[in-house]
């Protein structure tokens, strides 16, 4: 910015005072164009920092809208089968998914946004209200995310869970079933293009994680992580611990949702990440090796 007022002094200078050194006009028509590609490096970057100030919010956040009159959230199903459901019934989402093969991944949920592929609800909510919504194709996080700034806040409960199978030893752990419950971020890294074709980013801010096998459930402990790289990106954090004996109670948990995102985009050494361009979320229940039944009463973001 000091650079562009100088040379814009300088300009001033010369036009409007006429110093006596005998600058050319195109020296001063060089000058200028300087100052143009500056002042468009100025505004660019202005553009970028409106967007890393924005958060995404959630619409619908109780979910008292059906699916067949909701804007807001579209049914979200990884490797659907005949047992899963998701549906959106008296202020509730009620998930349930069953993986009875071990082989891979599956989930129940809902999603907002834009995924990969091109399915989408709507673009993201930035900012105003229900009814003045101002909506966006993306949110841009720094790999710096500063703490204190972003919250989440959800209320959910695990009605049932249990073990199918051991997963596929040559995939996954083939020691343990697990289940995972929580909200994923669908992300582009830096620049590129956001598409199937292109690696995309799998955010995870899992409420809680369980190992299963035939006689016992484990939970993830809190803060544990990892980082999968592959076709694509997945990274994310455990961010609470809900053991067995409260399944059942309805759980209200509240995390610093900027500084879990700040965290895992640290966890990634093996691809360059500055920027990420968030352009949906998934809240959902995934399950290999088991079955999970889980109902959620409302996810709610907020910038604090």
């Amino acid at each position: 910015m000091n650079r562009v007022l100088a040379i814009a002094a300088l300009i001033s200078l010369i036009i409007g005072v006429g110093v006596g050194y005998a600058f050319s006009c195109r020296e001063v028509s060089e000058l200028k164009s300087e100052v143009g590609a500056l002042q468009s490096e100025v505004s660019a970057f202005q553009a970028t920092f409106e967007q890393l100030v924005k958060c995404f919010l959630v619409g619908d956040l109780n979910f008292n809208t059906p699916f067949d009159e909701n804007r807001w959230w579209a049914p979200e199903a990884w490797n659907e089968n005949p047992d899963s459901i998701s549906e959106i019934e008296n202020g509730l989402l009620h998930v349930f998914y069953n993986e009875t093969k071990g082989d891979w991944y599956g989930n129940s949920g809902v999603y907002q946004g834009r995924h990969p592929d091109g399915r989408n609800t709507s673009q993201l909510w930035v900012d105003g209200t229900s009814e003045t919504a101002d909506f966006r194709d993306y949110v841009v996080f720094p790999r710096s995310m500063p703490s204190d700034k972003f919250q989440l806040e959800a209320k959910f409960r695990i009605l049932n869970m249990g073990f199918n199978c051991y997963p596929s030893a040559f995939a996954f752990d083939p020691t343990h079933a697990r289940v995972n419950l929580g909200i994923t971020l669908m992300c582009a890294l830096n620049d590129s293009p956001y598409s199937v074709e292109a690696k995309t980013l799998w955010l995870d801010i899992y409420f809680a994680g369980y190992s299963v096998d035939e006689t016992h459930t484990w939970f993830i402990p809190e803060n544990a992580s990892y980082v999968d790289i592959h076709d694509d990106v997945h990274a994310g954090y455990f961010v609470g611990e809900v053991p067995p004996s409260d399944f059942g109670e309805w759980i209200t948990m509240t995390i610093d949702l900027g500084d879990y995102i700040g965290k895992t985009l640290n966890l990634i050494t093996e691809v360059d990440v500055e920027t990420v361009r968030v352009y949906g979320f998934i809240v959902f229940v995934e399950c290999l090796g088991a079955y999970a039944e889980v109902e959620y009463d409302y996810v709610e973001t907020c910038k604090t």
